[in-house]
Formats: structure tokens, sequence, C-alpha cells
């Protein structure tokens, strides 16, 4: 279990966004994913992460990690994408009436959409002859590139709670960054979506904005790579949601 601090933490923004709540509160729960591109190369370990803008309706202003909503077009794809069993297991443990394994393929398409869309990364290999893919991800196809899914391992999931402007059924992926070659210091998005891209250690986030469900998930990731567990899926996984008025701590 995690430290009563963080579940404070949750605990205190939750209470912060439900008292500025108003008509624009969310009541829809959408599936998304995230993903933690973890650099080792380095004796602290870095994650890429970006600063949303003010512009944005849900967590603007702070620093997260690449991700966003299932879209369409990764349900369309999601049929090519055979999950191993203990990625699967993560993926569909308590979840909703009518959530199916093509939701659960649908969640690693957008982690691996949505890190390009907003970093320029392509977490993916070459293959010839190129793979059919969704529009969404025709960078990829004219590239001769194929998503690297089995690249991706499942480490936490959470909830919003209710009073955001926007609800997210989030889980969130790391991988290794040297997968993608030697890591990029400079990036050039084909989306707007971050106002600034960078990597960043755990040492360096006193100093800035991170919501406290992004710490907590952070600090998570960081006890596994501690123990050596950060890439086996196998590891039951923790789930922040509110249940009875009270944000909890559950594995799956």
């Amino acid at each position: 279990m995690i430290g009563d601090g963080r579940l404070d933490a949750l605990e205190a923004e939750r209470r912060a966004v439900q008292a500025k709540a108003g008509e624009t509160a969310a009541t829809m729960v959408r599936d998304a994913a995230t993903l933690a591109i973890v650099d080792r190369s380095r004796d602290e370990p870095r994650f890429l992460m970006g600063l949303r803008g003010p512009g944005h309706v849900f967590m603007a202003n702070r620093f997260v990690f690449p991700g966003g909503a299932v879209e369409p077009g990764d349900l369309d794809g999601a049929g090519s994408v055979v999950l191993a069993e203990a990625v699967a297991a993560r993926l569909t443990g308590d979840v909703p009436a009518g959530f199916a394994p093509r939701d659960a393929a649908a969640l690693v398409l957008a982690a691996i959409r949505e890190t390009h869309e907003e970093t320029g990364l392509f977490v993916a290999r070459p293959q010839a002859p190129p793979p059919a893919l969704p529009g969404g991800f025709a960078a990829f196809s004219e590239r001769g590139l194929a998503p690297a899914f089995d690249w991706l391992v499942p480490v936490a999931r959470a909830i919003t709670p209710e009073g955001a402007p926007r609800r997210y059924d989030t889980r969130f992926f790391v991988v290794d960054a040297a997968r993608l070659g030697p890591a990029e210091e400079r990036f050039a998005p084909p989306t707007d979506e971050f106002a600034e891209i960078s990597w960043v250690g755990a040492g360096d986030l006193a100093g800035r904005s991170v919501a406290p469900i992004t710490r907590t998930v952070l600090d998570a990731i960081l006890a596994r790579l501690a123990d050596g567990s950060w890439l086996d899926a196998s590891r039951p996984m923790p789930f922040y949601r509110v249940v009875d008025g009270r944000f909890r701590h559950d594995l799956i």
C-alpha cells in the first residue's frame, strides 16, 4: 500500500476540484492511456514529460506524461493487436461491463498514437510491407513502421473523480527509452499539445507543477525501477479511484 500522505494529497486535490465544480463538470468517464518513457542512460532515471498550456480544459499548466483519450481509430486498429497474457490481465481487471479485449488493445494503441502526436516520437519498429493502420497512424504507415505495442507495460490505473471538467479512466504504461534509440533532447511534434517538452528527473519535480496523481504514479514507477520489476507485467498494479467519497488504492 502507498503511504497515507499520497492518498491525502489525492484527497486534497479532489476536494479543491469539487469546490470549483460548476455546470461544466463532466459525468462521462472516457478510457484513456498515457505513456511514461523512462531514460536510464544517466545516474538518475529521467521521464519524458510535457507542459500543458493554460488553454487546456484538463490538467492546464501541469507537467504530464504524453497521453490522451482512446479515439475511434484506436478501436479500429485494435483487432490486429494481440496482447501478452499478463498485459491483458492488468488491463481487463476490475473493468465495467462490456469492456472487451478489443478495448484493452485500443488503450495500448492510444498511448502510442498520443505519444507521437505530442512528442513526435515513434514507439514502433520497421515492418515490410507497411502495416494497414487507421488514420491516426498515417505517419507510421508512411515510414513503414508498426506500433510496438509489446514494448509497453501497464503500471497503474486511475479514474478522475467527479467534479473535474473532463473525466478519464486512465491506464499508465511504461516503455524503456532505449527501445527508441539515443534519447532525443529536442522534439518536433506534429501538434502543439505541449507548450514545453523535456526529460525530467525525480529530483527536478519540486519546482514544477505536477498533479498529485502524476506524482503518485511516478513514485510507483520509481519503486519498481528500484526493485527491478518495472517491466514485469505480471506484477499487480495500483488502481486509484474514489469509493464512498474518498480516494482508495487497490491492486489489479
